[in-house]
């Protein structure tokens, strides 16, 4: 697998797809190609990116191996679209930087926990686990632009700001989701954040140490 995952948006070469296929789907198409995302997404929840097989996410979604070919060229193909298809639609901080520099350390740590906590958690633990271990870019930083973050906050250093900032809110979610550090992974949000944030704050203010 590549360094660095790439997302590809049906997993197909569109150079070599026929035109008939590249303008659209029809309805069972779409149909089969989400059953068997649904089943890859399980299935590397359960068992990770080693312990899937092309077979095995055919069985589960019912469907032929061959068809899962039909849509993505390998296991990689699948993992890249399951990525795609989870984290894709996130947009883990626009929503609280959208609302200005009051409350936003508590705020960010309240939007980059947020996907761990719902139904995708599971998908992003394993996803985390099969990232670190293969030593590629973790997919989730894709979705945290520093760059963003700095123009929010702004001031001196404010994208050396910014990058420390994500990387405690990095560190803490997979301590808490991934290792499963306790007492760290059984307290709740809240009281994270009334420990985190305060850390945050002194980032946030454009303050020279």
């Amino acid at each position: 697998m590549p360094d660095k995952l790439e997302t590809h948006t049906h997993g197909l070469d569109v150079a070599k797809t026929p035109a008939s296929r590249r303008s659209g789907r029809r309805p069972g198409e779409s149909q089969s190609r989400d059953a068997i995302l649904r089943a890859a997404r399980e299935l590397f929840s359960e068992q990770g990116f080693s312990g899937t097989t092309i077979r095995a996410i055919a069985r589960r979604a019912g469907v032929d191996p061959a068809l899962v070919y039909y849509f993505f060229p390998n296991k990689d193909g699948v993992w890249s679209a399951v990525i795609e298809d989870v984290i894709g639609p996130l947009d883990v901080l626009g929503p609280a930087l959208k609302e200005g520099r009051d409350n936003l350390a508590e705020r960010l740590v309240a939007a980059y926990l947020t996907p761990w906590e719902g139904e995708h958690g599971e998908t992003l633990v394993a996803i985390s686990r099969s990232t670190m271990a293969k030593g590629a870019e973790h997919p989730i930083s894709l979705l945290t632009d520093p760059g963003r973050l700095a123009r929010t906050i702004g001031g001196t250093g404010a994208q050396l700001r910014a990058s420390l900032i994500l990387s405690q809110l990095h560190g803490v979610a997979v301590q808490r989701y991934v290792f499963r550090m306790e007492p760290l992974a059984s307290v709740s949000v809240d009281r994270v954040s009334r420990w985190l944030a305060p850390s945050l704050r002194v980032l946030i203010e454009p303050n020279e140490p």
